[in-house]
C-alpha cells in the first residue's frame, strides 16, 4: 500500500512542492534564469539582458539591505514615549547605558534577509557573468 503511494502521480506533485517549500532560494535562481532566457529572447542582445539582470539584482540587493536595517535599532534613543499615566510635561532622562547595549546589540539577518540578499548577489553575478559573453 506504502509503494503505491510512493509512485503515484499524488506523491510526485507532494515531492515536488517540498522540494520548493524547502528550497525556495534555488528555486527563485531557476524561475530568474528562465526569465532571463525569455529576456534575451525578447530583446536579442546579451547586453540589455545583463543590464536588466544587473538592475534587478541591485533592488533585491537594496530589499535585503533594508530588512536588515529594520532590526538594526537605528532610532534608540532619540524618541521617548511617556509611560502610561506619567504626565507628558515631565521628562526623564533616557539611560545612556541602556540606549547603548540595546544599539551595539549583533547584526540580525533574518530570513527575509538573507533570502534577498543570497537572491540578489545571485542575480548579480550572473549578469557579470552574461556580460562577459
Amino acid at each position: 500500500m506504502y509503494r503505491e503511494f510512493w509512485f503515484s502521480d499524488a506523491a510526485k506533485g507532494v515531492k515536488i512542492t517540498n522540494f520548493i517549500k524547502t528550497h525556495k532560494a534555488l528555486t527563485t535562481d531557476v524561475i530568474l534564469i528562465l526569465a532571463g532566457i525569455i529576456d534575451w529572447l525578447i530583446t536579442r542582445n546579451v547586453i540589455v539582458t545583463s543590464n536588466h539582470f544587473f538592475m534587478i539584482g541591485l533592488a533585491l540587493l537594496l530589499i535585503g539591505v533594508a530588512f536588515v536595517l529594520e532590526r538594526g535599532h537605528l532610532l534608540t534613543g532619540w524618541f521617548r514615549r511617556p509611560a502610561k499615566g506619567e504626565e507628558k510635561l515631565k521628562r526623564k532622562k533616557i539611560d545612556v547605558h541602556k540606549v547603548g547595549r540595546i544599539k551595539n546589540s549583533p547584526i540580525v539577518f533574518t530570513k527575509p534577509a538573507r533570502y534577498f540578499l543570497r537572491i540578489g548577489i545571485f542575480t548579480v553575478v550572473v549578469s557579470i557573468l552574461v556580460s562577459f559573453i
